[in-house]
């Protein structure tokens, strides 16, 4: 299992995060919410707020990234979206 260790930068619906295997990855998660926001009542719609997405934190303790409204991802599945740094 890989898990996170730190958040490095956050842009609009998409975050670049370092990995505990020592890589750094972007991941694109705009396509996701959209489809995943299909009703009002849907919690990653308000993902699709830029500010709020940008509240984005780091939980030390599940080496993952997640939201006030409760929303976090399995860093497994955030590496398999991830993309290399193109930086």
């Amino acid at each position: 299992m890989i898990g996170i260790s730190k958040v490095l930068d956050v842009k609009p619906f998409s975050i670049y995060l370092a990995f505990d295997n020592g890589e750094i990855r972007w991941v694109p998660l705009e396509e996701r919410l959209r489809n995943w926001s299909t009703t009002p009542q849907s919690k990653f719609m308000e993902l699709l707020d830029p500010d709020f997405f940008a509240s984005v934190k780091f939980n030390p303790e599940l080496e993952t990234i997640e939201w006030a409204n409760g929303i976090d991802f399995c860093p497994d599945q955030l590496y398999e979206w991830s993309l290399e740094n193109k930086s």
